[in-house]
This record gives structure tokens, C-alpha cells and sequence, in this order.
């Protein structure tokens, strides 16, 4: 029996970042089960890339002025999916709807299973972690009825949905001690693009580290700042001539000031492409220690070969990536030294490394994975 999807994202898929990329991700590995779907998401000049050949791309348009949102948002309807997406149901049946991110399903979860479908629920990380450590960037008319009405959506994506998906096993772990009767499985973030060895670069000698990120976000900087500050100076006392590089978008001033006090870091400020930056190290560092969900631009490092230091809370979901030796943590000055001794003198080589991100992160890992979960939950 073929079985109609309805795909909801808030992210705008022609966009390059973490979390766009990641929504690309699982709706291509959503569309190969699937004969039938619509995607509703943010308008786009150019749907095609983005949207599975065999779906139908359904804009969503927020008309509402700014008055109405703030009212809207002491309502509980913190965005504009509410309206759109019960217009939408109102006139189209389906099987299966797909809820991508808690945010995006606010007010939505009872309305949907009222109209006879089957829910399901991709959580990119765990709202209470992650809005501790943002909220503060929202305006102070929004922060806190955005705060309450984006953790009661994600409790009622939990509790109503069929099926919860969690991209680490970790934030699996949290949902089920809070909802133990909800259907809850580790999924992951997998890759929306055909995954193709990287092409060698010729390296210099010397020992050069990378982080990359978005230098202006606050979850990102106050890591990476800590980490040269606090950090780097062991790096160097064990290897004097090492180098580190910080690649990302708008790096702020604070960050601009740590490169000026500490020796051997550069920042180079958005860089046209990224992987250029990466190809030119022959390590990767992550020192990100807050949120929840997973650290995706670990995956910069993997992608390229590269072995891959990081704090214990950004190795959170690449637990497989560390059993195969390619990647080391640390949560202190003595674990740090102890993992940059291994990372150094790691044993696995490029292909090694690429191997194991393969085989963790590629669309065709995660479709099967999937497939494992939609037949026990008989969505399939």
C-alpha cells in the first residue's frame, strides 16, 4: 500500500548551514520510502536542488505584521507554520507527517493525529540545552514566551507523536527519562549530498590544527575562545612550531583579540569555501562543551581525512567515529594532554578516517537505519 508523506521543515533549504543541511539530509532519506510527498518549508527561487524529484514543494508564507507575531506569540504560536500547516491538512490527506524539528510543530502535534495520519518527530537536540545557551539573543519581548512555548512544543512532540527520532543516542537518553512511554530512537545526521573521497592536498610538516564555525554565535565563540586562551598554550608547549587556524563567518572582536594575544592562531574570516581551509590542516579540533544534539562541522574534519580533538559533549553522536580511533576527547588540562599525546601520534590514516565517516554519516546509512525504525514502529 503506497502511503502519502507530508514533510514540514522551518528551515530554508537553500541555505548552507548546519541545521539546513541537516533537514536536506533527512528528507532525502524520508523520499526513498515514500512514493508521494509534499515538502512545506520556506519559499526558494529555486526548489529543485533541494526537493526530491518525486514530491511536490509547498511554500509557506508568513503574512502576518509584527504585531500580530508578538500577540501570536503570548498565544503560544511562535511561528508561522501553525496557520499554514492546519490550512494545508484542512484540504489534503495524509499517511504520514513529518514534524522536522520541535519548533516547527508548535500547536501543531493534536491537530495533526486528529486528521487520522502518523506522526513523526526529528529532534535536533534538546530544547532545554540548546535555548539555555541562545536564548539571550532574541529580544526581551519574545524571550520568554518563546522560551515556554518552544519547550511545551517539544514535550508534546514527544508525548503525541509515533515515532520520535534523536540525532544522538545521548539526547535520546534525556527524552526517555522524561517520557518513558514515548516511542523514542536514536537516529542521527546523515549527509544530503552523494559522499566522495577527499582529493589529497600535499602538507607541510608542521603540525596545524583547524576549528571552524560560525564566529559570531555565541554557542560557538565562548568555546572557542576558552579553548585558545586556556588550550592552545599546552598544544604549544608540547609542540612549539604548531599552528592553529579558525575558519568561520563574521569573527567577532573578542575573538580577533585572543588571535593577538596568544602566538601560532590565524583567523581567516569567511572563507569562499570552507573545505579549502580544512584540506590545509592535519588535524581538526571541536572544543564546543554545551548544547545538545550533534556537532556538525566535526563532520569539516571527517569529510577531509582529518582526526578529530574534541571536548567530551561535542563527541556526543560520534561514538562510532571514536571506537574506530579517529577521534579523541578531552574535559580538562590533564584528559587534553593525554588526547592530544594519542592524536598526534594517531595510527589511522586519511582513508581510514574518511572510511568511518562514510559509513556513520552518508545518506545511504541513514536510509537504512531509517527503514530498521519505520518497520518496527509499522509506519512502513
Amino acid at each position: 500500500m503506497k502511503k502519502r508523506l507530508l514533510y514540514i521543515t522551518h528551515h530554508k533549504l537553500d541555505e548552507n548551514n548546519g541545521g539546513c543541511n541537516a533537514s536536506k539530509g533527512f528528507l532525502r532519506c524520508f523520499a526513498a520510502f515514500f512514493d508521494e510527498g509534499t515538502v512545506i518549508c520556506h519559499d526558494m527561487a529555486d526548489a529543485s536542488p533541494y526537493i526530491p524529484s518525486h514530491f511536490k514543494f509547498c511554500p509557506m508564507q508568513d503574512r502576518r505584521s509584527k504585531v500580530r507575531k508578538l500577540f501570536d506569540m503570548y498565544r503560544g504560536v511562535i511561528n508561522g507554520h501553525y496557520y499554514f500547516v492546519r490550512e494545508h491538512l484542512r484540504e489534503n490527506r495524509y499517511d504520514v507527517v513529518v514534524i522536522d524539528h520541535t519548533f516547527t510543530g508548535a500547536g501543531l502535534p493534536a491537530y495533526i493525529k486528529r486528521t487520522g495520519a502518523q506522526l513523526i518527530t526529528i529532534h535536533h537536540n534538546v530544547e532545554r540545552d540548546y535555548l539555555r545557551d541562545n536564548s539571550k539573543e532574541r529580544p526581551l519581548l519574545y524571550r520568554f514566551p518563546f522560551l515556554y512555548f518552544s519547550k511545551k512544543a517539544e514535550r508534546d512532540c514527544l508525548r503525541l507523536s509515533n515515532v520520535n527520532l534523536t540525532v544522538t543516542a545521548h539526547d535520546a537518553d534525556v527524552f526517555r527519562f522524561w517520557c518513558p512511554d514515548s516511542h523514542i530512537h536514536p537516529w542521527g545526521i546523515f549527509e544530503f549530498r552523494p559522499v566522495e573521497a577527499p582529493v589529497p592536498e600535499p602538507k607541510k610538516e608542521e603540525r596545524t590544527f583547524v576549528i571552524t564555525g560560525s564566529l559570531y554565535f555565541r554557542q560557538s565563540l565562548v568555546p572557542i575562545i576558552d579553548f585558545v586562551r586556556r588550550y592552545w598554550p599546552l598544544v604549544l608547549q608540547a609542540c612549539p612550531a604548531a599552528k592553529l587556524i579558525i575558519s568561520g563567518r563574521n569573527p567577532s572582536d573578542e575573538l580577533k583579540k585572543a588571535e593577538n594575544e596568544v602566538a601560532g592562531v590565524t583567523i581567516i574570516p569567511n572563507p569562499d569555501k570552507i573545505v579549502h581551509v580544512v584540506q590545509r590542516a592535519n588535524y581538526y579540533i571541536c572544543p564546543i562543551y554545551s548544547g545538545s544534539g550533534l556537532k556538525l562541522r566535526i563532520l569539516d574534519g571527517l569529510r577531509q581525512g582529518l582526526p578529530i580533538l574534541c571536548h567530551e559533549v561535542a563527541a556526543n553522536g560520534y561514538e562510532r567515529v571514536a571506537d574506530s580511533g579517529c577521534l579523541f576527547t578531552y574535559h580538562d588540562e590533564a584528559s587534553f594532554m593525554q588526547a592530544l599525546e594519542k592524536l598526534m601520534n594517531v595510527s589511522v590514516n586519511p582513508e581510514q578516517v574518511f572510511q568511518s565517516y562514510k559509513d556513520c554519516f552518508s545518506s545511504e546509512a541513514g536510509q537504512k537505519l531509517l527503514g530498521e525504525i519505520l518497520r518496527q514502529e509499522h509506519i512502513l
